[in-house]
Parts: structure tokens; sequence; C-alpha cells
């Protein structure tokens, strides 16, 4: 997908899309249909207050103060005093890619249509976009049932009050709009209320984590397939008669992939130490494990996908026939029972991973000297490697409690449930990159197993990786501090992509 100007339409935004205009600042534009629908919505939000209907978050207060009766007079206002006071983040500032992929996530789901916001809102949330701002904001204060104190910031800034990132610079929000020729927005008599009721800033960060969990999990599974030709593993593990897509899908989709990365390794790759007719669960319960990952992410990847192009706003404006349906979609139970369900699949993985660090370790599995050594006994070889492995997946299982098992109960009992979903997301950033660190180890036991044991690998996926690693990895054998190692692999790992490499 190139980095050019993307059409948020309401409909079609997709995790990939948001990454795009998140960390590579792609150019956006509101799609006309979009743009008609909130047009239509705004409409008939005037004609609903018109008529003297009552309009939560318009003429009422909201939460426990919902019976409050807002003046005509000072509708807007009160919309303006609804976000400075629910602008209360707390924590640190949220990351500048993060705030981004809530700025196009808010603007493609009020393009949906349900929202009814001023033009000229809308219009600054996209102009801010592109200008490269992202108005600062804080990690803590949603509980999953709209990111209220994350998106009050958000607008607020777009108004020209608080402050926003212009690069690393973090600058007044009036002047860097003045500054970039942007009008700031203005606020109509429920924009208040209708621009925060949203769960944008999680919905942004879950897209996110769809985009960083497949490339990771592409990743993983070229080291495990070097993995497989440094211990000699058998890979008829992965053959597709064993693999049924009608009845485990993510199970025989990542045996397939191991198959095209393996292609060229009919049988294992040498002749070694005692292993029986089968190999330990690590390479032989490969596609069982990490097929329940690709399950996972495929299950979360269809619930962002939704979220990012619904119409979710409580109360939902149905353009037509101008009313206001009252609802509990801000409510992000599906997010967070979809996160947590990927972060324990991760937790899996990240096991099996440490696990086949410690096969590759064992002579009496592979054959090769304990440890790696060259010496064993005189050195200690990479046996370290692997209590760094076994302490990162620990780290994983640590950050995999699930969130949707617990909840919360605010303002005096009117909202008594909340799904968390914000902290889920956060874990399961935070599981990531402790996930990199048990890959990044995996792949410098499997190269320094090669480079003992002479083999040069000859799968068609393993190759690649293999040259990559060799180029960074030092070949000095000899006992040393092998973070550097560590770390160098960890970088390659965070930016591999098998369409980059080049061809065997």
């Amino acid at each position: 997908m190139s980095t050019g100007t993307l059409a948020l339409d309401g409909a079609t935004l997709t995790p990939e899309a948001v990454a795009l205009i998140a960390r590579r600042e792609a150019k956006v534009e509101l799609a006309l249909e979009a743009r008609q629908r909130n047009d239509a919505a705004r409409r008939a939000v005037a004609n609903l207050l018109a008529r003297g209907d009552a309009l939560y978050g318009a003429t009422t207060g909201v939460g426990a103060l919902r019976a409050y009766r807002v003046p005509k007079k000072d509708r807007e206002r009160y919309a303006l005093s609804l976000l400075r006071s629910h602008a209360c983040g707390a924590g640190p500032p949220l990351a500048q890619d993060l705030v981004r992929a809530a700025m196009a996530t808010r603007a493609n789901q009020i393009g949906a249509g349900g929202a009814g916001v001023a033009a000229e809102l809308l219009d600054a949330l996209v102009g801010a976009l592109n200008a490269g701002l992202a108005p600062f904001t804080r990690e803590l204060g949603s509980l999953g049932t709209g990111d209220l104190t994350g998106l009050a910031d958000i607008a607020l800034a777009l108004l020209g009050e608080g402050q926003v990132w212009r690069g690393q610079e973090l600058i007044d929000a009036a002047t860097a709009f003045s500054e970039a020729g942007l009008a700031p927005g203005r606020l109509g008599p429920r924009d208040g209320l209708a621009f925060i009721s949203s769960n944008a800033v999680t919905i942004g960060q879950a897209a996110l984590l769809v985009v960083d969990a497949r490339r990771l999990l592409n990743a993983w599974l070229s080291v495990a397939a070097l993995s497989f030709e440094a211990a000699a593993a058998d890979p008829v593990v992965v053959d597709a008669r064993i693999h049924s897509a009608s009845h485990r899908p993510g199970q025989a989709a990542i045996a397939q992939r191991m198959r095209e990365l393996l292609s060229g390794l009919a049988e294992r790759s040498r002749s070694v130490g005692p292993l029986g007719v089968q190999d330990p669960y690590p390479f032989r319960a490969l596609p069982q494990v990490d097929g329940a990952v690709y399950d996972a992410l495929a299950a979360l990847a269809e619930t962002v996908g939704h979220e990012l192009n619904f119409a979710g706003e409580n109360a939902l404006i149905i353009a037509g026939e101008d009313i206001a349906l009252p609802n509990g979609n801000p409510h992000a139970a599906p997010l967070s029972n979809a996160i947590d369900n990927l972060r324990t699949a991760l937790a899996q993985s990240a096991a099996l991973i440490a696990a086949r660090v410690s096969t590759m370790l064992d002579t009496s599995l592979t054959g090769l000297p304990p440890f790696l050594a060259r010496r064993p006994g005189p050195e200690s070889g990479a046996l370290v490697l692997e209590y760094t492995a076994h302490s990162a997946a620990a780290e994983v299982r640590s950050l995999v409690t699930p969130v949707a098992a617990q909840t919360v109960s605010v303002s005096r009992g009117v909202e008594s449930h909340a799904s968390l979903a914000p902290i889920a997301a956060r874990r399961a950033a935070e599981t990531l990159q402790a996930l990199r660190v048990v890959v990044a180890t995996e792949l410098v036991v499997a190269v320094r197993a090669l480079r003992l044991a002479g083999h040069e690998p000859v799968g068609a996926g393993t190759r690649p990786l293999f040259d990559a690693a060799a180029a960074r990895l030092s070949p000095d054998l000899s006992d040393r501090p092998l973070h550097p190692d560590v770390e160098a692999a960890r970088v390659l790992i965070d930016g591999w992509d098998p369409d980059d490499a080049p061809p065997t």
C-alpha cells in the first residue's frame, strides 16, 4: 500500500491504512459520501432540537447528571464545558502514533454518519492530521466505555486549546493551527458529547496491534523455520495431510507457511542424537500453538475492522428519520475480549519459542555441543540465552491476566459496567515488546547452532533470514557478552519482512 492520499469514507478503513496514517503520515481526505452522511446527521440533530425533543448531551447533562436540563441559550457553551471537564487524562503522554491513529479512526467513524458534528470540527480534525499535528493527551483515563479523556483533549486542541506535538516540539494548539494555515474547529450544540462518544483511541491502538502482531508472527515463523534446520527437526510435522483447514484454519495456515519457508528441505537436515521417531513439542506442536495466534489475530482484525467503520455514538443519530437512539455501543466489550484472546494465545507461543531455545541447547536432542559451546565446561557458550528467553517469556505471561474479567462501576451506578479495553490494548503492546526479545533470542541461538554444525540452510525462507542475521551477529563463538547479539537480532526481527528479502 502506498503512502498517497487515503480516503476516509466511513466504510472501508483498514488497520493497515491506520498504520500508514499514524506512522508514515500518509495524507487523508474525507470522501464525499462520508461528508454527506455527517451533514445529514447534523441536519437531523438540528431538526430534533428545533421541535423540542430531548437529546442526551445537548439538552441534558450526561451520566448521573442526565436529569439536568441545559437551557437553549447555553447549549454550545455546555458542549465546550463538557469537553473541558472531561479533559482529565493522567499518566505518561500518549505516543504520537497512537494519537494519530485515534484521529484517523474518529474522522472515519464520524463519516459513518451517526454523530452529526459541525463541518468545521471535522475539517479541523482532517486538517490537523495532514499538517502533522498530534494533540497532547495522556494514557490513563478511559474505562472502555468511551475514550472520554483522550478524545476530549483532541477535541479541545482542534478548537485551539491545549497543546499539540509538531514533530518533537510541543507547542500551543492555537499557534500550531495558525502557523499551519488551518482554521480551528467550532462546536455545534451536541458536539462535545458527539465527538467523545467513541473508543477511537483504543480502536486506533488495536488497529496498530493487528499490524504489529501480524508482522511479528510472520517474523517468528521465519525464525522457527531456521531453528528446524539448526536442530535438524523433522519437517514432516507440517505435512498437509496432518492439518485440516476445515477444522483448524489457523493450524492449517501456519503449517502451510512453514512448508513454504522450509521448501527444499525434504527431511532432517543431518543425522542427530537419540531423537527417536518424533521431535519434542517445541517443533512438533508449532502449527497447533501458533495456529491459535493466527485464529485470535484474525478475530481481532475482524473486530477492529468493524469498529473502525462503525457509527457507534450514544445517542445514535438516524438521518432521514430525525431521531436519536440511546444505546450501549460505546461499551467496548467485543474489543476487550478479542484483545484478551490474542494476548493469551501469544503467551502460549512465547512459552513454546523459549522451549525451542532450550531444545537447541540440549545436546541429547540435537547432537550439537552442550549449550552450543566450542569447549563445553571451560566455556559456557550460549547457556545464559536460555535464561534470557524464559525471562522474556515469563514477562509475556505476566501481562496476559484477562482484563475482560474485570469491571468497575462509576457515575453513581449509571455506568455500572466497563470493558477496560484500553488497559487490554496497552498490555498487548507490552506483550509484543517482550515477545520480540524471545524471538530475537531464538534467532541468536539458531544462527549459532548452524555455525557450530557447519550447516548452510537450504529452505526457501530460511536462507534469506540466515544471511541477514549472519551479517549482524558476530561470528565469534567464544565466551563473550551476548546482549549485543540479542539486541541486533531484536532490531532485525522488528523490521523483518520476507517480501523485502533478496531472492534466494
